[in-house]
């Protein structure tokens, strides 16, 4: 499988620079049996590289970041930026692993399986240390889960007969 693993909020805490345990143990999982993309919203890709050979997290097929500088694009630009270019590349991306629930939302509505890591100090929204916005994103991954499941209930082609 090709999967996509957001650094910051799943691997990395971006409050103390450190790593994510849960997270480093995913990573360290997903990598024996999988081919694993990092997504990076850090333009500097020589600190990126460093902080992840710091901590021993070299297994990874490559690492996908900001092509240009991100000052007037959201989180969620830029992941789909990431997910754009990867999959641009020929790459079929089975399985995206992403902190916000926000972003699993846009992701999942352009068809992206999608597994949301949600660790207890980031429950909440307000807790994050790049909060902006209301608390508002798990409502929106409800209703995108519930879109589809009823898309996909309603898809003629599930029951209709072979030809």
């Amino acid at each position: 499988m090709n999967i996509a693993m957001t650094i910051d909020g799943a691997l990395r805490n971006p409050t103390t620079d450190g790593v994510i345990p849960l997270g480093g143990t995913l990573y360290h999982a997903l990598t024996a049996q999988h081919s694993l993309y990092l997504l990076s919203d850090e333009l500097d890709y020589l600190r990126t590289q460093n902080w992840l050979r710091l901590n021993s997290l070299t297994r990874h097929m490559r690492v996908i970041q900001p092509r240009r500088p991100n000052d007037w694009r959201t989180a969620t630009q830029l992941r789909l930026d990431a997910i754009g270019y990867l999959t641009g590349t020929g790459t079929k991306v089975d399985l995206i692993i992403e902190p916000d629930p926000a972003i699993t939302a846009e992701l999942l509505g352009l068809g992206h399986p999608v597994a949301t890591l949600s660790l207890p100090h980031f429950a909440k929204p307000q807790w994050r240390p790049d909060y902006t916005q209301s608390p508002r994103p798990w409502d929106a991954l409800v209703d995108e889960v519930e879109t589809q499941a009823q898309a996909y209930a309603a898809d003629p082609r599930r029951t209709a007969e072979p030809l």
